[in-house]
Formats: structure tokens, sequence, C-alpha cells
């Protein structure tokens, strides 16, 4: 263990811009663990913490590795981070069971209990309400909150700024064998691929994916709004060229997920901060552009009772901090399993954050894992046991994924057939209390 832990130190310097891997003279060290996740962000932490709590895992030692160097931090009264998730109260009470919500109840988040849903078609929107029905968090906050915890845990080891070079999957049932890339060598029973997107894992398992690019890029910024209002609610608004939403982060600030064509969001960013939040006040505040079929058709609604509510918003006043953008694509890996590893969160799947799922599925992909291992008395990383994960998760995961890409597509049309579709539908939905305690059942699990 002393050699690894020096190896430690070699592993942290190695990430530097200006320092080499150092390498080994003689036959590199190895070390053993019962799991090793791959990937320090919010999704590996948590990972690392709830497989540290089960109770059959007591005395397993279990290891993190971070490919980063910089730890997460916060300060009370400092800005806002750029970067939110949207937690559901269902991952929210799983956080609660791994010790995390009470760190970051002592940080910060914020809760609302609305979401009001519009498009730039139609005077039609719909609105959904519970107490509470979301959080939202800062991606610092958050992932800090994980670390605490998992640096706290006796069977959890957490090393920074360490590198996979390479993996070697087992063909006889015996351990994974990883390299890292200071050449120490590291033996695991179960790996756990949770390196985001362009997950090395899942493609040193070589396994085929569906993936694209949506032409779209999401902005993201902190603004401030006019008053405290609109505190508790969320707004979503769908525009020919994409959704945008609006998160309340409290006293009357807001966090934007613009979602738009790479050509706007490039038109965008040639915008002084005065122009840009302009901007995004038009894009919430213009009036619907309605045809005269779709016109017609919002009026035989009226005639029967069903009545059209063009939603208030925030009118925001001024950007604050800085804005920056990111490429919006979908993917899905064919397989998530291979002998003795899993990919989990986004190195499985990417999601246009529309509905704000991505994490939310990586958290409940965690504790599908966790109950497939508490129920197997089966040793850690057998192929039943993964085989079992693998479908439940894939069966639950695929219609959510097709669902969200479906409704990026349908809502950033303008065919009249659609929009009289879409507004049909959600006509249906008011009219009707159960569907909509159905959909917020959904949102918040």
């Amino acid at each position: 263990m002393m050699l690894f832990r020096q190896g430690i130190r070699q592993v942290w310097k190695c990430r530097s811009v200006t320092v080499q891997c150092p390498r080994y003279n003689s036959t590199p060290a190895l070390s053993s663990y019962d799991a090793v996740i791959i990937g320090g962000g919010m999704i590996g932490s948590a990972a690392a913490v709830a497989l540290g709590l089960e109770e059959k895992l007591e005395k397993k030692k279990i290891l993190l590795l971070d490919q980063s160097t910089r730890r997460p931090s916060f300060e009370a009264g400092s800005d806002f981070n750029l970067r939110v998730i949207n937690l559901t109260v269902g991952n929210c009470e799983f956080l609660d069971k791994l010790g995390a919500w009470e760190k970051i109840r002592t940080k910060r988040y914020h809760s609302y209990d609305k979401i009001v849903c519009w498009e730039r078609h139609s005077n039609q929107s719909i609105s959904f309400e519970e107490n509470p029905m979301g959080f939202i968090i800062e991606n610092n906050v958050l992932e800090l909150a994980l670390l605490e915890v998992a640096e706290n845990l006796h069977n959890v080891e957490v090393v920074k700024g360490a590198t996979v070079d390479d993996i070697s999957f087992p063909t006889d049932g015996s351990s994974v064998t990883l390299k890292l890339c200071d050449e120490h060598m590291l033996r695991a029973d179960l790996v756990l691929g949770a390196d985001g997107q362009n997950s090395f894992v899942r493609k040193t398992m070589d396994v085929p994916e569906i993936a694209w690019l949506y032409d779209q890029r999401a902005i993201v910024c902190v603004l401030e709004s006019n008053g405290s209002t609109f505190d508790h609610i969320a707004f979503q608004r769908f525009l020919g060229t994409g959704p945008i939403a609006l998160l309340p982060l409290g006293k009357g600030l807001f966090s934007l997920v613009w979602s738009c064509k790479s050509s706007l969001a490039n038109e965008l960013d040639a915008l002084n901060d005065d122009e840009f939040v302009d901007r995004i006040n038009n894009a919430l505040q213009r009036p619907s552009s309605i045809s005269s079929i779709v016109a017609a058709i919002e009026n035989i609604f009226q005639q029967v009772g069903v009545k059209d509510e063009t939603p208030a918003t925030p009118t925001l006043t001024k950007l604050i901090g800085s804005r920056a953008s990111y490429p919006l694509g979908f993917m899905v890996s064919s397989r998530i399993v291979a002998p003795r590893t899993l990919l989990i969160g986004d190195a499985a799947q990417r999601v246009h954050p529309l509905a704000g799922q991505g994490a939310n599925i990586g958290f409940r992909d965690i504790q599908r894992l966790c109950s497939e291992i508490r129920r197997s008395p089966a040793e850690l990383g057998d192929v039943d046991v993964l085989n079992r994960y693998e479908t439940k998760t894939q069966r639950h995961n695929g219609p959510m994924l097709g669902f969200l890409d479906g409704m990026n597509r349908l809502y950033s049309n303008s065919f009249e057939p659609l929009v009289l579709a879409r507004n049909a539908g959600l006509h249906v939905v008011n009219q009707f209390d159960f569907m909509k305690k159905m959909f917020v059942s959904n949102a918040r699990s």
C-alpha cells in the first residue's frame, strides 16, 4: 500500500501541463481493490459513496480515480456556478441516504414548486405544481458534498489526478487490470466507467453506439430579474430553434439554459451583455406566432370553455458573471457491461438537457446497481448480476432517451400539422388532473 501511496503523489504530478508521467525503472507496483470507479464527477463520486455505504461491501476496498487535479470548491456569497442540476425529489432522497444532502443544505440550493411550459407557435401553456417539484443545485456544490462524504468513508480511497492508460478485461472470470499514466497497475473485481460522454472505458470496451449531434448549442449563464415574484417557478418555452429554460436560484436570480441552433448561438455570442439580455427577454415574452388555422382551432377550444393562458414571466435585467455554451448531442451505448465492468451516467448515454434528466438518470442507475448487488449472494462483479443490471437499465432508460429526443425534434418543428397535434395534446393533458399528476410523479421520481 505504501508503494501505491507514493504512486499517488506521482500521479498527481503527472497531470501537470508541464510535467510528464514518471516511469518505473523496475516492474510497476500492483495494487488490488474490490471496486474501482473511473471518473470523479458527481456520478462517479455518488457511486463510490453508495458502494462504500453498502453493508455487504463494508469490508471491501473501493477506489475512486479522478483525472482532474481540481478539487470542487464553494464559498458562501460567491457567484453562482454556470452549470446546475435540476435534481428530482426522488434523487434528493437518495442523496440524503448517502449523507450528501446534509452537506448541500449547509452550502447552497434552491427548491421550486411549479413548472410552466409553452411554445412559440401557440397561445396554449401548461403548468405542473407540487411542493417541492425539484431542487436546483450548482454542480460544484453537489460534487463537493459527495467528495466530502467519500473522503470520510473508511473503505473508500480517493485519488485525484489519475489517468487510466489501459484496461485489460478478463477472459477467464478473473479481475480487471488497469494501467495508470505512471505505469502503476491496479487489479479490481469490479470497474465502473463513470468518465463522461467521451468515456475511455466505453471506447476500450469497443462496443457499438448510436450517436448524433443536434446542430444545437446550450448557452448557460446566471441572470438577475426585476424581483422575487417568480422565485419558485421554473419556465421553459419551446422555440423553433430549440427550448429556452429559466431555473430559479432565489432572490430574483435565474440560471439560463438556452438550447438553440449553432448559427444562432454564434450570433448571440457576438452580442454585448445588454443586447444578450434583451434577446432573452424577447425570446421569452414576444407574442406567439400563430397561423390562421391554429388560431381557428384555439378559438374552437375557447368556445367550449378551454382557456388559453399566456404565462407571465420575469423580466431579466442583468447578466451576472460570464456566459458559456457547449454542443448538444445524443448517444446510447449498445452494451453497458463487459467482463467485471459496467458503464454508468453519461458514459452510457447522452441526452438533451430540455428536461434536466442527464444526471438524474445517472443517480437512478447507481441505485439500480446497488439494489442488484444487495439482493445477490454472488461475488462483486458477477456476470449474472451485471447482466441483470444491464437489462433493467436499458429497459428503463431506453424509453426516456427516446422521449427526450422526440420532444426536442417535435418542438423544434413549425410544420403546421405538428403544431396542431402539440396543441391538441396539451389541451387534453390540461383537462385531466390524473394525467397531470402522472407527469408530476414521473418528473419528481
